[in-house]
């Protein structure tokens, strides 16, 4: 046995029942735009986006410090292997296939490494002076400050410098110490704790 319901709704205008008000409040847009232009007048919007932009400033010459990083004590070095498993096929632009979900890839494999990292504190008079005299000589290091005056130290060293944000590299090579080196070993990283 089948039960079909059929419901056909149609729109219609039901006219007005009941009484009708104007809008008395503001409109919120006009709200904050009335606050604005008192900010505008009385100088304080020129004075917050001025601490605004030095906070900014103060946060790109200096960004905030990796945490749990600590001078190397007992120097120590391991080899990572930088393989991942693909979560999903990665096809390129051209239509090849990289890999296909689930298959295990180095990227060493796919691109040369000819570059080596090297990570120091850059407020470390000890560490910024070996870092120094490293990579002045050998465009093939890139220095990677935990701690520092990022932008200090490139103008001063005339090279460019990187900074470590929120210990994203450190993290995934499992380095606690600096200074620490990253350089490449075969079909894996060697990565080491040293002695500045």
């Amino acid at each position: 046995m089948s039960l079909t319901l059929s419901c056909e709704v149609a729109a219609q205008d039901l006219g007005v029942r009941g009484p009708l008000f104007e809008i008395e409040e503001p409109s919120l847009f006009e709200v904050i735009a009335e606050k604005y232009r008192a900010l505008e007048a009385s100088g304080e919007a020129a004075r917050m986006q001025e601490q605004l932009r030095e906070r900014t400033l103060a946060k790109v010459h200096r960004p905030q410090p990796v945490e749990e990083i600590g001078r190397t004590e007992e120097p120590r070095s391991w080899r990572f292997d930088p393989s991942i498993t693909l979560a999903r096929d990665i096809v390129l632009p051209d239509g090849r296939t990289l890999g296909g979900r689930g298959e295990r890839i180095n990227p060493l494999d796919h691109t040369p490494m000819v570059q080596s990292l090297l990570f120091f504190d850059g407020d470390d008079g000890d560490q910024r002076a070996w870092a120094r005299d490293l990579t002045l000589g050998d465009p093939l290091i890139n220095p990677i400050l935990v701690k520092g005056p990022v932008i200090d130290l490139s103008r001063e060293w005339k090279r460019q410098l990187f900074f470590d944000q929120g210990g994203m590299l450190t993290t995934r090579f499992g380095i606690t110490q600096v200074p620490a080196r990253v350089t490449r070993d075969g079909d894996h990283l060697l990565i080491e704790e040293v002695l500045p």
